[in-house]
């Protein structure tokens, strides 16, 4: 039984993390987030500037 519980906390801890870890990196925005961010080569239409909008 107390096995189970152990088990148990395991999982929903392990599964409360990775949503956690998920939410932060996805708030940073695609490239900020990747692991090569500083190694990549490609434009990643981030504005050095900050954000932009396009008006017609």
């Amino acid at each position: 039984m107390l096995v189970n519980i152990i088990i148990g906390l395991a999982i929903f801890g392990y599964a409360g993390w990775m949503l956690t870890r998920h939410i932060k990196k996805s708030t940073q925005g695609k490239c900020a987030a990747c692991s090569l961010n500083k190694s990549c080569n490609t434009s990643c239409s981030i504005n050095p500037e900050g954000p932009t909008t396009i008006t017609k």
